[in-house]
């Protein structure tokens, strides 16, 4: 947690931009405005999120797209290309399916064939996150039309 960039967000973006601009911000509300302090301070919060949604937006996206992504398996050595990896994904499948039919109730008998099934998933996210595939908006699509139907709660 205390890292170079956590140090860099936090005096350069919170204290200096934040701390800085609100001051100043709430010195021009309250004090040349006229504007009473808590009104002021409101009014100052408002206008400073409003500004800082996009700094925070951009300095995120910048840092997370450096970031290595946290997936729940470690990396398969190789290189694999898309084809194998629905391959995969079809072979994983059938095994999988075929031992939950045995016993659906049982998840000690299929559990097993379900994660190897989820692992092949997750591979194939990598494989397309390695060839520079934007799933992260394909990710938001998904879901923005999963709540047009309704189907969150």
């Amino acid at each position: 947690m205390l890292s170079k960039e956590w140090f860099i967000y936090v005096f350069g973006r919170w204290i200096l931009l934040s701390g800085i601009a609100g001051a100043l911000v709430q010195y021009l509300f309250a004090d040349k405005l006229g504007i009473h302090t808590i009104p002021a301070f409101l009014l100052n919060q408002l206008l400073l999120a409003c500004v800082f949604w996009y700094v925070d937006k951009y300095i995120f996206r910048r840092h997370f797209s450096r970031v290595k992504e946290i997936f729940k398996f470690p990396r398969i050595k190789g290189s694999f290309d898309l084809r194998h990896q629905f391959d995969k994904i079809s072979v994983e499948f059938s095994e999988y399916a075929s031992d939950f039919k045995k016993s659906p109730e049982n998840p000690q008998i299929w559990l097993n064939r379900f994660l190897d099934l989820a692992h092949a998933i997750e591979m194939t996210e990598r494989v397309l996150r390695e060839k520079g595939v934007d799933v992260d908006k394909e990710y938001y699509s998904v879901i923005k039309e999963n709540e047009r139907k309704g189907l969150y709660s």
